[in-house]
């Protein structure tokens, strides 16, 4: 994850949006022992004494920070150039303020902004959804304080939650209808159940439950992707169905994946214990923290896994670990509402690291452009390959 996370603070430097803390940040990196040799050669070449040297500004303002900084520096004896030179640009932020630097125009050609089409403007999902109650009416979900209907109970809607409070058993069992909460592409959303799970639904998902959940069952019907957090209740399991799969727990935390454009379906846990069945073959498995369950036809098998890489997206990162591109491109699309135009049955290689979920789509696409040697782009509202 260092490399990646190098690759996209130093990108940010040459476009000269980096703070004087993520520069910091920067410097430390360089100076692990971790570091990729190949990384670290390509931005030694983009800060070549030849290509600094050529600019009169940098020159210029490099010898006034000198004079008036002493800036001591351990190097990496194969970073030499480019400690010294991003080392004299952190002086010059703290020292001027001075928050932008291009220190060469051809340079910035090669990692120039991939986008064909920027009149089109793509933004990071938000909190967004929709509940459908059980008579078929919408209500968009909102900072709207109180949400009540006679038959679907008394919910409250806060900063992206929607909190639905306890109902009598009598109340509750007079309706035996369900709602829904939808998450659009580009979207996320919060629901606190009844029996107090909470739920964290990713973008393009949505959850069906009873209008009585929680007083005589507690089963609900996932599409897309969600995080729960179950509340314990030795009484009534907590089940979660989708097309292939079923997952059930008593108290525990774990992500479900079942977005129908993915190869399989795969339940994480974090915490306590699931039973997986595979609707098809009917088999069963019972998994531990640090396991996945992967449903594909009739196969149940199951992985040792990082379960935390899992959950990050309910943190607000993208996470991922040696993934196949292609399955990170459409966590990218769901999460940015973009479509990917590249062939299916192409391979397109691996790729590994940490990103915020706030970034800019544009600067996402120049980090994996850069780090994986794939020539990606954005056209519209499409994610491409260069031919």
């Amino acid at each position: 994850m260092e490399n990646n996370q190098i690759q996209y603070l130093f990108e940010k430097y040459l476009k000269g949006t980096i703070t004087g803390q993520e520069l910091g940040t920067l410097l430390d990196l360089f100076n692990a022992e971790t570091v990729d040799e190949d990384l670290m050669a390509k931005i030694r070449s983009t800060l070549s004494e030849e290509n600094v040297h050529n600019n009169d500004q940098v020159k210029e303002i490099t010898g006034n920070v000198k004079e008036i900084l002493s800036i001591q520096l351990r190097p990496r004896p194969k970073a030499n150039v480019l400690w010294i030179y991003l080392s004299t640009a952190a002086a010059i932020l703290l020292a001027l303020g001075i928050a932008v630097f291009y220190f060469f125009d051809q340079q910035q050609k090669s990692v120039a902004p991939t986008t064909s089409a920027q009149q089109v403007e793509i933004h990071p999902g938000s909190d967004k959804a929709e509940l459908i109650l059980s008579d078929g009416s919408q209500v968009s979900l909102f900072d709207r304080g109180s949400l009540q209907n006679s038959k679907d109970g008394i919910a409250s809607l806060k900063d992206g939650t929607l909190t639905y409070g306890q109902q009598t058993r009598e109340a509750a069992l007079q309706n035996d209808g369900f709602n829904t909460v939808r998450v659009p592409m580009g979207g996320q959303f919060k629901v606190v159940l009844a029996d107090g799970s909470k739920v964290w639904l990713n973008a393009g998902s949505s959850i069906k439950y009873p209008v009585s959940f929680g007083i005589t069952s507690r089963q609900i019907e996932l599409t897309g992707e969600a995080y729960f957090q179950v509340a314990k209740n030795k009484k009534l399991p907590f089940t979660v169905k989708s097309t292939d799969m079923e997952v059930t727990a008593l108290g525990t935390e774990f992500n479900f994946n079942t977005y129908s454009n993915e190869p399989f379906g795969a339940a994480t846990l974090l915490e306590g214990s699931l039973r997986i069945l595979n609707n098809r073959s009917q088999k069963t498995v019972i998994i531990k923290p640090g396991e996945q369950a992967i449903v594909n036809g009739d196969e149940l098998r199951v992985l040792q896994v990082n379960g935390d890489d899992y959950a990050a997206w309910k943190d607000g990162l993208f996470v991922i670990n040696k993934a196949n591109l292609n399955l990170f491109l459409r966590q990218v699309a769901r999460w940015y509402n973009v479509e990917i135009d590249i062939s299916k049955d192409r391979e397109i290689g691996t790729v590994s690291g940490e990103f915020p979920r706030d970034i800019p789509i544009g600067d996402l696409i120049q980090s994996l452009r850069t780090t994986t040697g794939v020539k990606l782009k954005i056209e519209g509202r499409r994610i491409v390959e260069e031919k």
